[in-house]
C-alpha cells in the first residue's frame, strides 16, 4: 500500500434520489486520510449536514460531475484533488478500486454493518494489538448500496472478537435498533427525546409481556418490529385511573397523559433493549470462554448512542474498558470503511492509528471583512480573560465556538452553549433557546479527576457516551445537570486532552465554586445541525438575543439584537 493520500466517502449519488430525495444513506460523511509508513492520519472529517443544514442529511448529489467538483472544494483547503487519492471508497461511481470490501469472513454480513464495527475496534490501534475485544455493531439497519441489494438476504447486525491484532470471528448478532427507530416513526420523536422522557417521569407498566421474534433483531423484519408497538400501545393507550396498581403504577402529575404513556412505552423498549444487549454478550462469552474483566467492549451503531444501556453493560460485565467513537452513528460509516480497509491492506503489519479526539471537522478563521457585516450588534470585543469568562458563566449560557469542530452527533466542546450548572435556571434558558421540552436534561463536562466524587460507579467518558448517577450528596449543588432519575450524560475531560482552554475554564471555576463541572450543550436550534461556521453562529446567537459569544478565544459582547431580523437557521 503506498504512502500518501486516500479518501472514503459515505454519500449517495444519483438523477432520481437526488430530485425526489428518495432515501439512501442518512448522515453522509467523508474523509481525508494520509498514510506514512505504518502511521495513519486521518486528516479531516466532513458530515454533510454541517455543509447542507440538512439534519442527518441523506440527500442524494444528482452526478458524478456533481459529487467529484463538490469533493474537489472540499479538498482544496489541502491543495489535492480526487485524482490525487491513492485509493478512493465508499461510493461505487467514485472508488477507484473494487476489492477492498471482498472477504470470505463477512459473505453473509452488510459491509455497512462491518464498517461500523471497524470505526470502533479499530479505533486505537495499541489496544487492538494487545488486548481481546468484543464488538458489537448494533444500529436501525444498513444501507444496500456496496451490498448490491443483496443486503435483505444477509444477517443485518455484525459482531466480532478481536485478540492480539486478530478478528478471530465476525457473526451476527442481534440489535435493538430497528425497534428503537420504528418507536421514533411510531411516537414522532426522535429516538433521544424517548430515551430522555423514558427516564423524566415515574410512571411505567406492571407485568407487561410480549415475545418478540429473533428475527425483528437479526433480518430487519419491520412488521414485526411494528406488531410489537402496536400491542405495547394498545395495552397503554387504554389505561385509567381504575387500573393503577393493577396495570401500571400511576400517573406522573408533572406530566400530560400522553407524554406518561410514551415514557411507559418507551421504559419497555428501553428493558427490552438491554435484556437483547446482555444476551449478545452473554453468547459471546460463553462460546469464546472470554473474562470479560480483561476484555474491552467495543460499541459501534446509532442505538450505541443509548448511554444508559453502556453503562449498565459496563457496570455489570466489568469490562475492562469501553471502545467507541465519537461518530457512532451512520455519521461514522467513512471511519470504519478506511479502518477496515487499512487492516486488510496492512494486516501484516503493525499500524499506528488512535482517534485520539474527536476534533476533526472543519475550522473557521475570522476575518476582518467576516467582523465588518456584524458592526451594528457588536458592541465591544476583547482577547480570552478567564475571570471575565467566570463572571460569564455565572451570569448567562453563552456560546462557545473555537478550533475545528467535533465530529459526531453531541457537542463535545467545541460548538457548544456554555452555562452554571448550579441552578435550574441555567437549565429552563438553554432549553427555551433550543426550543426543548422542559424536561429535557443538559449534559455535563466534569474534570476527569473528579468524576469519582461526583458520580456513582463512574468512569472516563470522554465522548459523553455514558451515564452516571450523581452522588446523593452532590445533588443539590448541580441542579441543572441532573436529569429528574438524578443521572446525567456525562463528557470527561482530561488536563492533557486538545481542548486546553475548556479544561483551563472548567478548573478556574472548581477553584471558585467547588464545583468542577459546566453545563454543555450543542450549539444549535430544534431540527438544525450543529452549527459549523461564525456566520451561522452569529445568527443564532442574535435571533435568541444570546448577550456573549466566544469564537476561537476572543469574547464578543452583542447589543441591538432587536434589530436583526433573520428569524431562521441560515442556508
Amino acid at each position: 500500500m503506498k504512502n500518501g493520500y486516500y479518501l472514503s466517502v459515505y454519500i449517495h449519488i444519483g438523477e432520481i434520489p437526488s430530485v425526489v430525495d428518495s432515501y439512501h444513506r442518512h448522515d453522509q460523511n467523508i474523509s481525508l486520510w494520509k498514510k506514512d509508513g505504518d502511521l495513519i492520519e486521518l486528516i479531516h472529517y466532513w458530515e454533510l449536514e454541517r455543509i447542507s443544514g440538512i439534519k442527518s442529511h441523506s440527500r442524494s448529489l444528482f452526478s458524478v460531475i456533481e459529487a467529484v467538483e463538490f469533493i474537489n472544494e472540499l479538498l482544496s483547503m489541502y491543495n489535492v484533488t480526487i485524482n490525487d487519492m491513492e485509493e478512493v471508497w465508499g461510493t461505487p461511481q467514485l472508488d477507484n478500486t473494487k476489492d477492498y470490501f471482498s472477504d470470505e469472513l463477512i459473505n453473509s454480513l452488510p459491509f455497512h454493518s462491518i464498517a461500523h464495527l471497524f470505526s470502533s475496534i479499530f479505533m486505537d490501534t495499541k489496544i487492538f494489538y494487545d488486548e481481546t475485544i468484543i464488538g458489537l455493531a448494533v444500529d436501525g439497519g444498513p444501507d444496500n448500496i456496496l451490498d448490491n441489494g443483496h443486503f435483505r438476504k444477509k444477517n443485518h447486525y455484525a459482531g466480532c472478537l478481536v485478540k492480539e491484532g486478530s478478528v478471530k470471528d465476525i457473526f451476527p448478532i442481534s440489535s435493538p435498533g430497528l425497534i428503537w427507530s420504528e418507536a421514533a416513526d411510531y411516537f414522532g420523536l426522535r429516538e433521544g427525546t424517548l430515551m430522555a422522557l423514558a427516564s423524566a417521569t415515574e410512571s411505567k407498566l406492571i407485568n407487561f409481556n410480549y415475545d418478540l421474534p429473533n428475527n425483528i433483531y437479526s433480518m430487519g423484519d419491520r412488521k414485526v418490529a411494528r406488531d410489537y408497538l402496536n400491542e405495547l400501545w394498545r395495552t397503554i393507550d387504554k389505561l385509567n385511573e381504575h387500573d393503577i396498581g393493577i396495570s401500571f403504577n400511576g400517573f406522573d402529575k408533572r406530566f400530560t397523559e400522553i407524554e406518561n404513556k410514551i415514557s411507559m412505552a418507551v421504559k419497555e423498549i428501553q428493558n427490552i433493549s438491554i435484556q437483547i444487549m446482555e444476551e449478545n454478550i452473554n453468547k459471546i462469552v460463553s462460546e469464546y470462554n472470554i473474562d470479560t474483566q480483561n476484555a474491552y467492549l467495543a460499541l459501534s451503531g446509532g442505538y450505541a448512542l443509548n448511554c444508559p444501556t453502556n453503562s449498565y453493560l459496563m457496570e455489570k460485565f466489568k469490562f475492562k474498558g469501553f471502545l467507541a467513537p465519537p461518530c457512532i452513528n451512520d455519521s461514522g460509516i467513512s471511519l470504519g470503511i478506511a479502518l477496515y480497509v487499512f487492516y486488510k491492506r496492512l494486516s501484516k503489519k503493525k499500524i499506528d492509528f488512535k482517534l485520539a479526539h474527536p476534533f476533526y471537522g472543519d475550522k473557521n478563521l475570522l476575518s476582518t471583512d467576516g467582523l465588518e457585516v456584524y458592526s451594528q450588534y457588536i458592541k465591544e470585543s476583547s482577547e480570552f480573560d478567564l475571570d471575565v469568562v467566570l463572571n460569564d458563566l455565572e451570569t448567562d449560557p453563552f456560546i462557545w465556538f473555537d478550533g475545528r469542530a467535533e465530529i459526531g452527533p453531541r457537542a463535545l466542546g467545541n460548538r457548544s452553549l456554555f452555562a452554571d450548572p448550579r441552578n435550574n435556571k441555567s437549565k429552563d434558558e438553554l432549553n427555551r433557546i433550543k426550543q426543548r421540552q422542559w424536561w429535557r436534561p443538559v449534559a455535563p463536562i466534569i474534570l476527569e479527576e473528579e468524576i469519582s466524587n461526583w458520580f456513582e460507579n463512574s468512569y472516563p467518558s470522554p465522548f459523553m457516551l455514558h451515564t452516571f448517577k450523581v452522588n446523593k450528596d452532590k445533588e443539590k449543588y448541580v441542579p441543572a445537570i441532573l436529569h429528574l432519575d438524578k443521572t446525567a450524560r456525562v463528557q470527561t475531560i482530561k488536563s492533557e486532552s486538545n481542548n486546553q482552554l475548556i479544561y483551563r475554564i472548567i478548573k478556574g471555576f472548581y477553584n471558585k465554586t467547588g464545583v468542577p463541572i459546566i453545563c454543555n450543550t450543542s450549539l444549535n436550534d430544534n431540527g438544525e445541525p450543529i452549527i459549523n461556521s461564525f456566520h451561522e453562529a452569529m445568527n443564532f446567537a442574535l435571533r435568541k438575543n444570546i448577550r456573549i459569544v466566544y469564537f476561537n478565544g476572543q469574547r464578543f459582547e452583542l447589543m441591538n439584537h432587536e434589530k436583526y431580523k433573520n428569524t431562521q437557521p441560515l442556508q
